[in-house]
């Protein structure tokens, strides 16, 4: 995905296609929203059909009950001339009564005295609850909407007692309005292709449905169905497969009349109930994508001559900069905005390194020309060491030689400030030797060659204790030597620098006090620090030191013992750590005036690259 946008051409494009996103988005929220509108205007529509329904049942309740007021008080009625009601009645349903579905005139004893020949079937008086209930009413008796088990239709049965011309209970006058009415008054409302409006009483049973009023009527969804599942929920509306099989949009209301609890769920296709927000979003979508591909044409051409072309210019002046060519320049106008301030600082840079190169040349002629002075001093230094070594040392123990003959043979000649002034020659002359010895050591120590390879240190412990066995018994020390690693050294300076450290930890042993020596590392074998650095510790029970004079005891020629009674010029120390430098290593101690002192030391388990490679070279 990065390597896709790595260019400056396509990380345009991706900026425009990101400032676009907001408007798609916006856009998108657009078309929700109308779909919203769109459902609430559903919502809406069936709750203003639901009342106009509700207007339209009461208006025909109430005629159904003008109509039976009216019937009770018919003189054919009261008087009982039922021959003469039957063709009153007949003419009246046929051409002005196209809701009632049935209508008759019974006794007290469920007997059928008046009703139009052959057009209303008869009902079962003695399951009908409606019935049972009129004959003991006093006023308008109303059953609800519901199916009825002889015809079929879903329908709402009203009925008046009838008096006869004594004013005495005789008959009851029933009317059943048809719920057919609410079909044709969906058919009115308008309602385009697809649409359902759909009566369902307090049981989920479907009384009406427009259309396919033959299919739906007395039909009761499974709970599953969006249309059962809205008429659970009672408001509101739902989005699901609608009957008709299609994606349907939902809305339900009650109808508040006196029919019980009727409730009216108009559904559209959401193919046409958001019609109108799919197109506007369709629409503004691809004027959109018009616009940002434009956009991108646009930018293809125009960002070439304004910015890739002076990017081109910068990398390629670059890459030539990198591969050596100190001439490369972009060749940009510094007046064009922030790329022409980007070359002129490149080009500054170009000058700069250009300039740096030059001078990097004229040091590396002055330190060619250092280099080979410093070598003619190291050669220098390297004469002077074979100087002491032979010529001066040569004179020294001439003077030694002489000075035990003069104390052989005429010592008896002399006088006791003769013998003392020959003593203190000797004397001078030891330490002069010793002197020297030392200081050639030191010179060894800076310019030996190294010989790096695996040492176990333990061995070299255990080799230096062999060879400081007589100092070891004169003292009746006790050495211990604990697990130690194995490491990348030098094995003739490492074993010098053991040999110094147990050397100074044998001499400054305290009066009076068997001399005790612990050789150690904190570390488990051959395991290393988070430096890779192996630690060896050498500790001591002997006369100790202060630590504020830490730096001192690793300077040439340095000494804390002032009292002469411990030998020594004060070097060992300081070939110790030169030694450890030349390793790479650290030395350190921790010590208190008569508590002893540890010595740490640390040193790689690996040497590093530069300086096997310089042992390498130094081989050759």
């Amino acid at each position: 995905m990065l390597k896709l946008f790595s260019t400056l051409r396509s990380r345009l494009i991706l900026i425009i296609i990101l400032t676009a996103v907001p408007g798609i988005l916006l856009l998108v929220q657009v078309g929700l929203n109308q779909r919203e509108a769109a459902k609430q205007d559903t919502l809406d529509e069936v709750i203003h059909l639901a009342e106009v329904a509700s207007s339209v049942e009461a208006l025909m309740v109430d005629n159904a009950k003008s109509f039976l007021l009216t019937v009770s008080h018919l003189p054919t009625v009261r008087e009982q001339n039922y021959d003469e009601c039957n063709a009153i009645f007949w003419h009246m349903f046929e051409e002005h009564f196209e809701y009632y579905s049935a209508f008759y005139v019974a006794d007290l004893q469920g007997n059928i005295v008046c009703s139009p020949p052959e057009k209303h079937a008869p009902p079962d008086f003695e399951e009908c609850d409606h019935y049972q209930n009129l004959i003991h009413a006093t006023d308008f008796a109303l059953s609800g909407y519901h199916i009825c088990r002889v015809t079929g239709k879903a329908v709402m049965s009203v009925g008046y007692p009838v008096y006869d011309m004594q004013d005495q209970f005789t008959n009851v006058a029933n009317v059943s309005l048809d719920l057919i009415w609410f079909y044709d008054f969906a058919k009115s409302a308008g309602l385009p292709e697809g649409g359902e409006l759909i009566v369902m009483d307090e049981a989920g049973t479907i009384l009406s449905h427009y259309p396919d009023n033959d299919r739906w009527r007395g039909y009761r969804l499974p709970e599953s169905n969006i249309v059962a599942q809205l008429w659970t929920q009672k408001s509101g509306y739902l989005i699901g497969e609608g009957l008709s099989g299609e994606e349907t949009i939902y809305a339900i209301s009650d109808i508040h009349g006196t029919s019980g609890n009727l409730s009216v769920i108009m559904g559209l296709p959401t193919r046409i109930a958001f019609e109108t927000a799919n197109f506007t979003l369709k629409r503004n979508l691809t004027i959109m994508v018009v616009v940002v591909l434009l956009v991108l044409i646009f930018m293809w051409f125009l960002g070439d001559a304004l910015i890739i072309r002076q990017a081109r210019a910068l990398v390629d002046a670059t890459q030539k900069l990198a591969k050596g060519d100190l001439t490369a320049r972009t060749g940009i106008s510094y007046k064009e905005g922030e790329l022409g301030q980007l070359a002129r600082s490149f080009d500054d840079m170009a000058d700069e390194i250009a300039e740096r190169d030059a001078e990097r040349d004229r040091q590396e002629v002055a330190l060619k020309e250092y280099t080979l002075n410093l070598e003619h001093s190291n050669e220098e230094l390297r004469n002077f060491t074979n100087i002491a070594s032979h010529d001066l040392q040569e004179p020294l123990r001439k003077i030694q030689t002489f000075g035990e003959m003069l104390h052989d043979r005429y010592s008896g000649q002399l006088d006791p400030r003769g013998i003392n002034y020959l003593q203190r020659m000797r004397d001078a002359a030891g330490r002069m030797q010793l002197l020297l010895s030392e200081t050639l050591t030191f010179s060894r120590s800076i310019n030996k060659e190294y010989q790096f390879s695996k040492v176990n240190i333990e061995q070299i412990i255990r080799q230096v204790l062999i060879d400081l066995d007589w100092q070891v018994e004169q003292k009746q020390a006790i050495v211990e030597i604990s697990e130690l690693p194995t490491l990348e050294a030098d094995e003739v300076q490492i074993t010098q620098l053991f040999q110094n450290l147990l050397s100074n930890a044998l001499k400054f042993h305290s009066p009076g006090r068997q001399p005790e020596i612990n050789v150690y590392s904190p570390y488990p074998r051959d395991v290393t620090d988070n430096e890779g650095m192996c630690e060896i510790r050498v500790q001591d029970n002997g006369i100790g030191f202060n630590e504020k004079y830490l730096d001192r005891i690793f300077q040439p020629f340095q000494r804390l013992d002032s009292s002469g009674e411990y030998p020594g010029l004060g070097m060992g120390l300081t070939i110790c750590r030169k030694i450890v430098d030349n390793h790479g290593g650290t030395i350190s101690a921790y010590s208190s005036p008569g508590k002893g002192t540890t010595f740490v030391v640390r040193l790689p388990k690996k040497q590093s690259i530069e300086r096997l490679n310089n042992h390498e070279n130094d081989t050759k």
